[in-house]
């Protein structure tokens, strides 16, 4: 049996820009998944939950932006 996560209660939005200085090709998706996998370890940094004052769950979603800059 799975227990499904609770509604979130409270939603926090922050917006992050990644700028380069040189030309070249990013490999978007692979950025990405980096992103992710960095912010999943961060959910389960106990300072970060403490700081969000949470007691249930946290989650992050990394949701990517239409029309990058910069990109072709």
């Amino acid at each position: 049996m799975t227990q499904e996560a609770p509604e979130a209660k409270r939603r926090f939005s922050y917006t992050l820009n990644i700028e380069c200085a040189s030309e070249g090709n990013a490999d978007l998706m692979a950025v990405e998944n980096l992103l992710d996998l960095h912010f999943q370890e961060l959910v389960m940094d106990d300072k970060f939950v403490n700081e969000l004052d949470e007691k249930q769950a946290v989650t992050i979603q990394v949701i990517p932006t239409t029309g990058n800059f910069g990109q072709k």
